[in-house]
């Protein structure tokens, strides 16, 4: 090592086995004089060292090469790649807390057979080879992670980017891997101290983030501090970030979606009236409602995650970790509900038995504001103890891990109403956005007028959850040389997700239904947000109004009636259900030549034993009937509390097998057996009651459903052409044994029909499919050119998988899966500039089995362009520049046909512009 910190690497001559990218980097840089310097450390999450101005020589007069940023990146990811036996794809940092993107998973998108589901503009699950983010598995240093979410899937867009130094997506498990997934296991890694190659590294952002369409600039702050002593015995880190965050997008919404209905009293308040000779609602399919909403998010995201190392001597290390994240975000709507179960049907016309348009005289034309807290806290904290002498390895690591997401209390869905409507829809204009109008007989510009508003639906009330984990594994290897090790394991984990619910009691949240009641037009003003301005059309309303829900509740509370009240403790939708997983594997690890060529074995069985309780509370719907004002009236039974256990056990396992053909060209096979357990909220006995008609739901859970068990096997070939380049592809296949299926079946009780929603077993599936995937440095350019690059990947999924629905008679298949996906991405870098073009693609997937009404509901094709581009002043200081969304794409989700729009989204583009110092 030179005193300047660098590492150098000697020259030799490599054979076949012992010949790496480093040593090619090296050789390719004598000759040819590349004007950089660089190590790459082969272990995982190791930090680079500093860009150099100017090529450097040790004492021998060899010149050191340095591979930065991106080229840094993409070096990392590939050594992982290549040097794992089991099939793993990578994302790394460009530096020390720089993630090449805003957000995990838009990174985790670039890696073949990852897809990422979009929640209004941001990526927040994962989907891989087709499976949703139900069936993947995320760990942060090898550690099961707590999750906000009502099952077991991750959601990314709590982890700040600038916390992590890379993560891994194992695609092929080995017995020891932790985390049961017939998906795959996305393991995150943080930053360690000691594997830093300086002493102290000091690095900072900040930027300003941008939405066009929020039309507001928020700030966000990172950074990072790492120092071990020059004994490399004790280390620090220490990770901070901190972002406020403004966004809106403009949705036009089927909000429950379309109905066909049946035979139909035409005296029905409920079902409508029908002018003499325009004919009948009888069998023609419609939307339930439209709704144009804008929606308004403010989110204010911190993290924390900080690392101890201390080695007292070379045989034994101690890792502390500590993470937390906390995200407080509120989502407020407000828009626009056509109630066409309202008024006399005027006119009408129908086509293959769908009405294209309506128009509706006397109808109620409702006003939604919506005001939902998602507050919620992540943290992890973990003991590592890793010890070793001679042939022998010990390592002993404990966490507990917690995700919370609160706000039931605040959390407020408001109606009021407007009567005596005439509306109108027309969908023949073959956008996904509907023409629709509304106006009054007796008040001019009825849209944006905050007098004659009554009160009509006030629900108040949510669900809180809580996941908790704790684990402690041991893991030992024994290696004595000769190409052959034994590796043993045990480990213990305890989760529990509870769900705690607030609720009005019975019908409560429709005293003032109907719009009868007159509210002060102080509650009210107009919107000026222009829906959906780049929608060029003259028959849409674009503003109406808007109120505080909090103010509306608090009215309604003050009322002399005292029949609105304040929501109370929901044992019916609240539940509690606990996981207990023991396991033990034994696995061997071989390295031989067979022919001549480098062989790699890795095989190994996981035993699985899994125990599970399931308690909660059950109410039934004891009557049920129209109340004449829009709304039902229904009765429920007295709780009674009921409780489920189960039990299983598994047996996995797992070969992996590489097979080196030439230096540059590398065979895999794998095949294994694996497993999902359900996801606990479908375990739970807890139930949800809606009422609004033409929504009357009830969703409960199953607690005697069965995991998700498969057997899998891929074959692939890499082609390592050049240092930091290569080509892949690989052909995969999963036989799934059985799924489950969200059931939905109609319901009867007095004179409503229920649509219950129901998890069960369902028939099993194949998936297979073809990922490609090629990355290229073309740093043989005469310069300037010499600091291009690109990557790409390419994945093509299928199924067999074929579900029908009972209630709307639509077929499906699995949810997640996109036949087609597909990211380019550009890059440029040399002489201080760093620049990034990309463009990622999805096919349409199956978002939701059973929707509204028991429909499917499929996310559209979408596309994204992204930009970012960075120049350094200094050796330093950087300048930074990005852009997401260039294109303006919009998000379109639909019930079973494109032609039936569920939700349609204009997020708008993204920008952020900063500064990043490294000392």
């Amino acid at each position: 090592m030179s005193n300047n910190g660098h590492w150098h690497l000697a020259v030799i001559s490599p054979s076949i086995r012992e010949r790496t990218f480093i040593m090619k980097r090296t050789l390719m840089g004598l000759a040819q004089g590349v004007a950089c310097c660089a190590l790459l450390h082969a272990t995982v999450g190791t930090a680079f060292a500093q860009q150099a101005a100017t090529p450097a020589t040790d004492d021998q007069g060899l010149e050191e090469i340095v591979v930065t940023g991106i080229k840094r990146s993409l070096q990392v990811a590939t050594e992982i790649k290549r040097n794992s036996v089991n099939v793993v794809d990578s994302i790394a940092s460009e530096d020390l807390g720089k993630m090449p993107d805003q957000n995990v998973a838009e990174s985790l998108q670039r890696i073949t057979g990852v897809a990422i589901d979009r929640n209004r503009g941001d990526g927040q699950f994962i989907s891989v080879r087709g499976l949703g983010p139900q069936f993947n598995t995320v760990t942060l240093n090898g550690r099961t992670l707590a999750t906000e979410n009502v099952g077991r899937e991750f959601s990314f867009d709590v982890l700040p980017s600038e916390l992590i130094s890379g993560a891994d997506v194992y695609k092929s498990p080995s017995a020891n891997i932790n985390g049961a997934s017939i998906g795959a296991t996305v393991n995150i890694r943080t930053v360690r101290p000691l594997e830093q190659k300086q002493d102290l590294v000091v690095a900072g952002s900040a930027r300003a983030l941008y939405g066009e369409l929020a039309d507001s600039t928020n700030p966000s702050l990172s950074g990072v501090v790492s120092w071990h002593n020059p004994e490399s015995t004790f280390g620090v880190a220490l990770v901070a970030s901190y972002e406020k965050r403004d966004s809106r997008d403009d949705e036009f919404d089927i909000g429950a979606g379309h109905v066909k209905r049946g035979n139909v009293d035409p005296t029905d308040y409920w079902y409508g009236r029908t002018a003499p000779g325009v004919g009948s609602f009888t069998g023609v399919d419609m939307p339930s409602n439209l709704s144009p909403f804008f929606y308004e998010t403010s989110r204010k995201r911190t993290g924390l995650n900080g690392t101890v190392q201390y080695q007292p001597n070379d045989n034994l290390t101690f890792t502390l970790d500590g993470f937390y994240t906390k995200m407080d975000q509120i989502d407020q709507s407000q828009g626009l509900a056509y109630d066409f179960s309202s008024g006399t049907l005027v006119d009408q016309v129908v086509k293959n038995g769908s009405a294209v348009y309506q128009k509706i005289v006397g109808g109620t034309v409702d006003e939604i504001v919506t005001y939902t807290p998602r507050l919620t806290e992540t943290y992890l904290v973990g003991l590592n103890t890793a010890w070793h002498k001679d042939a022998f390895k010990l390592v002993f690591d404990a966490s507990t891990s917690q995700a919370t997401r609160n706000g039931k209390e605040d959390s407020i869905f408001s109606t009021i109403r407007r009567r005596d409507m005439t509306m109108t829809f027309d969908r023949r204009n073959g956008s996904p956005i509907y023409d629709y109008n509304f106006t009054s007989p007796t008040i001019p510009n009825v849209a944006t007028d905050v007098n004659h508003v009554g009160a009509h639906y006030n629900l108040w009330g949510g669900t809180d959850y809580k996941d908790e984990i704790n684990e402690a594994k041991l893991d030992g290897t024994w290696d004595p040389g000769g190409g052959v090790s034994i590796s043993v394991g045990a480990s213990h984990q305890e989760r529990t997700k509870t769900a705690d619910a607030i609720s009005q009691p019975g019908s409560v949240s429709c005293a003032y239904c109907g719009g009868a009641v007159l509210l002060p037009s102080s509650l009210f003003t107009p919107t000026t947000m222009d829906f959906f301005s780049k929608y060029q059309s003259d028959n849409i309303v674009r503003n109406w109004i808007t109120y505080d829900p909090h103010a509306m509740v608090n009215y309604l509370l003050s009322r002399p009636e005292g029949i609105f009240t304040r929501p109370v403790a929901d044992p019916a939708a609240s539940s509690r259900v606990k996981e207990k997983v023991n396991l033990g594997y034994i696995m061997f690890d071989l390295k031989t030549e067979i022919g001549g060529l480098p062989l790699s074995v890795n095989t190994g069985v996981r035993i699985e034993d899994t125990t599970y309780t399931s308690a909660g509370a059950a109410q039934t719907v004891l009557s049920a009937k129209p109340n004449g004002q829009g709304q039902n009236l229904i009765v429920l039974s007295d709780v009674q509390p009921i409780s489920f256990s189960g039990h299983y056990t598994d047996v996995l396992p797992s070969l992996n097998v590489k097979l080196d053909l030439t230096d540059d060209l590398v065979a895999r096979f794998a095949t294994s057996r694996v497993m999902t357990r359900p996801t606990l909220s479908d375990l739970s006995p807890a139930q949800t009651i809606l009422s609004n008609p033409g929504n009357e739901q009830i969703t409960k859970g199953n607690p005697d459903l069965n995991p998700f068990r498969a057997s899998q096997a891929e074959f692939g070939l890499e082609w390592y052409f050049q240092p930091l380049s290569m080509l892949s592809a690989a052909l995969f296949y999963k036989n799934i044994d059985s799924f489950v299926a969200q059931a939905t079946t109609p319901q009867k009780v007095d004179q409503v029909v229920f649509q219950v929603t129901q998890p069960t077993n369902g028939k099993g599936a194949t998936v297979k499919g073809l990922e490609v995937g090629y990355r290229q440095v073309f740093d043989r350019l005469p310069g300037p050119f010499d600091g291009l690059g690109g990557q790409a990947s390419f994945t093509y999924v299928e199924s067999d998988a074929q579900y029908a629905n009972v209630v709307s008679g639509a077929s499906y298949g699995l949810q997640g899966l996109s036949k087609y996906s597909y990211s380019l991405v550009a890059f440029y870098e040399k002489y201080g500039v760093q620049a990034r073009l990309a463009y990622t693609w999805r096919d349409k997937f199956l978002q939701v089995a059973s929707g509204r009404n028991g429909d499917p509901e499929y996310f559209d094709a979408y596309g994204q362009l992204d930009a970012s581009l960075s120049y350094d002043l200094t050796q330093n200081i950087s300048l930074t520049l990005e852009g997401l969304n260039l294109t303006d794409e919009n998000e379109f989700i639909y019930s079973t046909t494109p032609d039936r729009t569920k939700e349609y989204r204009t997020t708008g583009r993204r920008f952020a512009a900063g500064v990043r110092v490294k000392f």
